[in-house]
């Protein structure tokens, strides 16, 4: 017991080991591709800003302050695995790719081989190991570290989290995380979580309190259906305001068929109105600028935003919002910062064009220092993980348990396409 004690006693007192597993798809760098790309970055940063020893598992082409280790490379994955191995597994390519982008990820971190030594159990040791990668390899395999693997719920239950989940549901010792209380109730039924907010860089945004004179309204983020960009576009076009529209075409095929033909409608109709502009995907810099000048940020998203950025972004830019009543929009945006109406309520959301700009834009301000602040989530994460830390008292070098990935099933999610950025 007391070695217990000691150990415990030294792992709070010196600077923690911690893994972060990322999303493969895109890297952790800006302009971001999602939501998720910036929250990895921010909190690999914070942590390493506080002094722990932080080590990336990411895309190459991230960019971060703590130690980045690449994950497996397409040449790498060619080299190792026959041409139709997929066909065989009855998975597409890129599927069997990602598994073994994670089966990598996890080998490492379970066997101890580390990132400056390729001799087993002399490389980098974690303490803390934070997944974020939204499939089910980590989920699974990380039964081998028991409560030091924490895997943080993002998105809504795509294929390849329900795969893991239908098995966890049965018991596991790893622990789970929530970035909203809405996206905790819809884990409950699989798994109990800690509700950890997301939070954002507040005190990097410059904020503009002052009344906006020339009405102009701003949506951003990404092009797809589910975020609902036309829909932003049509509501503009229907009251005659002005509408800026920012963001990476996740989805080109909506792009052309919703998006383009508004763009070229409001070019033409009257000789040219002049109400919709596309500006492209813009830097964090960019995003900051339009919002200060913009009178309200429009929040279109059709599906259940587990937490949504882009709104605590606006706050902290001191820019209300008109929303759509999705997900855990309400746990963000109170009544002095933001309008929400019932989903797709086109009168509705037309209407809220007229009250908005009497919403105080210090207000907004305050609400996102006060909420939605990177401080917050990065503390509410450390204090998990040292409470994680003084209830276990074993040594990781006592974890073992690595015949995890010998036994670990391929599994085929439904819908490789659900792995995107949120």
């Amino acid at each position: 017991m007391k070695k217990n004690q000691n150990t415990q006693s030294s792992m709070l007192d010196r600077p923690l080991r911690i893994a972060i597993i990322a999303h493969s798809l895109y890297p952790i760098a800006e302009p971001y591709a999602g939501g998720l790309e910036m929250i990895t970055q921010l909190l690999c940063d914070a942590l390493t800003e506080r002094g722990h020893e932080v080590t990336l598992f990411a895309h190459e082409a991230s960019q971060t302050n703590a130690r980045l280790r690449p994950l497996m490379s397409r040449e790498s994955f060619e080299a190792q695995i026959y041409p139709n191995e997929h066909v065989s597994l009855g998975m597409s390519r890129d599927e069997l790719f990602q598994y073994h982008i994670y089966q990598d990820v996890m080998r490492e971190i379970i066997e101890g081989t580390g990132i400056d030594s390729g001799a087993k159990g002399q490389g980098q040791r974690f303490d803390i190991v934070h997944n974020h990668s939204l499939h089910h390899v980590p989920m699974l395999s990380g039964q081998a570290l028991g409560k030091r693997m924490i895997t943080t719920f993002h998105t809504p239950i795509f294929a390849h989290l329900r795969i893991a989940l239908l098995t966890l549901q049965y018991g596991t010792n790893t622990q789970f995380t929530s970035i909203s209380r809405f996206q905790q109730r819809l884990y409950q039924e699989f798994v109990s979580s800690i509700v950890v907010n997301n939070g954002v860089d507040v005190a990097s945004f410059s904020a503009n309190t002052m009344p906006i004179e020339d009405e102009c309204y701003f949506w951003f983020g990404r092009i797809c259906p589910e975020k609902g960009t036309h829909l932003a576009m049509q509501y503009c076009l229907a009251a005659n305001k002005r509408l800026i529209i920012a963001g990476p075409r996740s989805n080109q095929e909506y792009f052309d068929a919703e998006v383009a033909p508004l763009l070229a409608e409001d070019a033409t109709e009257a000789g040219g109105r002049g109400l919709l502009t596309y500006v492209g995907h813009l830097s964090k810099v960019q995003i900051n600028e339009q919002l200060t000048r913009s009178t309200a940020m429009l929040f279109t998203s059709t599906w259940d935003e587990p937490y949504g950025l882009t709104l605590a972004e606006s706050l902290a830019c001191g820019t209300p919002v008109i929303a759509f009543d999705v997900g855990a929009g309400r746990e963000i945006l109170s009544d002095d910062v933001g309008i929400i109406v019932p989903k797709l309520a086109r009168d509705e959301f037309i209407a809220a064009f007229e009250q908005v700009g009497h919403l105080s834009r210090a207000a907004c301000r305050r609400r996102a220092e006060r909420f939605c602040s990177v401080e917050a989530m990065v503390s509410g994460y450390l204090s998990l993980y040292q409470r994680t830390l003084s209830q276990d008292g074993s040594d990781y070098h006592e974890l073992g348990a690595s015949t995890a990935l010998a036994t670990m099933p391929l599994v085929r999610a439904e819908n490789s396409s659900q792995m995107q950025a949120v």
